[in-house]
């Protein structure tokens, strides 16, 4: 019997999740709705969780992963207390040679991360959120940074550059994009083929200078 559109993604996303070493993918279940994937079960860690999402946008025909994934630390791994993890976390961040972490604080509770206070830039404020993802311990990260940048950015310039790096750069068609910016705040829209496409357009919207919020309304169809 052939197997369905539906049947074949599936179980490229599953060949995907059990590539990837990181994700740990004994207990996630897969279900495909259309264009649409929902991960299921539990993995070993909040970065476990964010690569198998990442992985599964992958396979092509997917448009939305509704991430369900719970974290179940492995019973043999010795936890960190809250207090612990506030500490290991607060240290990480500071340390990081890219991040100006001097006014971030970070709450843990039953490891449920909330980091609040203020950094520079937009791109620090995800890469505060990464770091904080990848500790030990850690079963989600609320961010509530706000981004406080050192020199004020007019919103036209803001929008200028986020257009020129998208004509820069070869994965994006940037008559597809459509940009505005108010009071540093950068809405995206539009609708692009791929993943890779998507994410290429976030990144560069998060790095460049003077943005406060990235709003993401980028479809793939």
């Amino acid at each position: 019997m052939t197997p369905t559109s539906a049947e074949i993604k599936k179980q490229e996303i599953i060949d995907q999740l059990a590539w990837n070493d990181s994700v740990n993918a004994n207990e996630i279940n897969v279900t495909v709705q259309g264009n649409t994937v929902i991960l299921e079960g539990t993995v070993p860690s909040f970065a476990a969780k964010k690569a198998a999402e990442e992985d599964t946008y992958l396979i092509a025909g997917v448009s939305l992963v509704e991430n369900r994934l719970e974290v179940e630390h492995p019973p043999e791994t010795i936890l960190p207390n809250d207090p612990e993890i506030e500490s290991n976390l607060e240290a990480k961040l500071l340390w990081n040679s890219q991040l100006n972490a001097a006014n971030i604080k970070v709450r843990s509770e039953n490891g449920l991360i909330t980091l609040t206070g203020e950094v520079d830039s937009y791109w620090e404020k995800r890469l505060a959120e990464n770091i904080a993802g990848s500790a030990t311990g850690v079963i989600s990260v609320n961010n509530e940074l706000k981004v406080k940048p050192r020199k004020a950015t007019m919103d036209i310039d803001i929008e200028n550059d986020i257009k020129s790096a998208y004509i820069r750069s070869a994965l994006v068609d940037e008559k597809a994009i459509q940009v505005s910016v108010n009071d540093g705040h950068v809405h995206l829209s539009g609708i692009v083929p791929f993943y890779a496409m998507k994410k290429e357009i976030l990144d560069i919207a998060n790095n460049t200078s003077g943005v406060v919020d990235v709003v993401d309304e980028v479809t793939i169809g």
